[in-house]
């Protein structure tokens, strides 16, 4: 999908939010605001937002030095995603679809994001999801197609919900093979590597890198072993707006898990912001 002139604004909260993450210090704070709008005025709306932040937080690391301004707040929303995880996948177990519980599990996590200007309650939003039906829910397709899925790919948004990935990853893992991916390097919340050992997930499935330190799926950037697993599985779970802005127009077999969080993703899925979906990629090719 293409950057809305409205994505502009939520360029400079991110600025904004990173920069102080990053330093305590005022003036590098404003210095490091003033750069990413700098770069910010020059873009060309033609790529995804996903895409196009990076800008913003490639000049807040430049001016500020911090590599990873969410650090400590991506091991902070781990730990409480460790935490709540043993009961969720207790009442998870005991519904009468273990797997469809898990998808909306893994979708309550995704309120876990701080690239979105949007405050979140994971317990909250954990108990809503899981006793109401989605917005949007594709599952009845899904379940078809995973009959004959030989290989799925997972590909992992932000730390934190990487702990419900785990689970729903699990069970995934009763239908077929599982393989996931995280970020090769620090973005926003994003998951890395680090995330994926510290949940475990490492001990439940191979875990490849994107290949970049990128919102979404920059193909640009991408690694051969993340290009080519993308391309050699049946079907592609794929967590959060940025991979629905970078993935968004792929014609294989993608299925999204997200919570609408602004205007201009719910004007893309053509749903009210807020809603919880589970979605099959329009671009597929397939009818059902």
């Amino acid at each position: 999908m293409k950057t809305a002139l409205e994505c502009l604004a939520c360029f400079i909260k991110q600025a904004v939010r990173a920069a102080k993450l990053s330093t305590e210090d005022h003036a590098l704070q404003r210095q490091a605001v003033n750069e990413a709008l700098s770069r910010v005025r020059d873009l060309k709306l033609d790529a995804s937002p996903a895409t196009l932040s990076a800008v913003v937080y490639a000049a807040v690391r430049e001016i500020t030095g911090a590599a990873d301004p969410f650090g400590a707040v991506k091991g902070e929303t781990n730990r409480r995603a460790l935490h709540l995880l043993p009961d969720l996948r207790r009442r998870a177990e005991a519904s009468a679809d273990p797997l469809h519980a898990a998808i909306k599990l893994a979708l309550a996590g995704n309120v876990i994001d701080f690239g979105i200007d949007r405050p979140f309650d994971i317990e909250h939003e954990t108990e809503a999801i899981l006793e109401s039906d989605l917005t949007r829910d594709d599952y009845p397709v899904f379940r078809e197609l995973l009959a004959d899925c030989r290989k799925l790919l997972y590909v992992c948004d932000n730390s934190g919900e990487i702990a419900f990935d785990a689970f729903l990853i699990e069970k995934l893992k009763e239908h077929t093979e599982v393989v996931a991916s995280v970020k090769s390097g620090p973005v926003i919340n994003d998951a890395t590597r680090a995330d994926a050992e510290e949940v475990g997930l490492t001990r439940l499935c191979r875990v490849i890198e994107t290949g970049a330190d990128a919102v979404g799926v920059d193909w640009t950037l991408a690694s051969e072993e993340f290009a080519e697993t993308f391309r050699a599985v049946d079907i592609v779970i794929a967590k959060g707006q940025g991979n629905y802005e970078t993935l968004d127009e792929n014609p294989e077999e993608i299925f999204f898990i997200l919570k609408v969080k602004c205007p201009v993703i719910a004007e893309a899925v053509n749903l009210p912001e807020g809603s919880n979906v589970f979605l099959r990629n329009r671009a597929a090719g397939k009818e059902h």
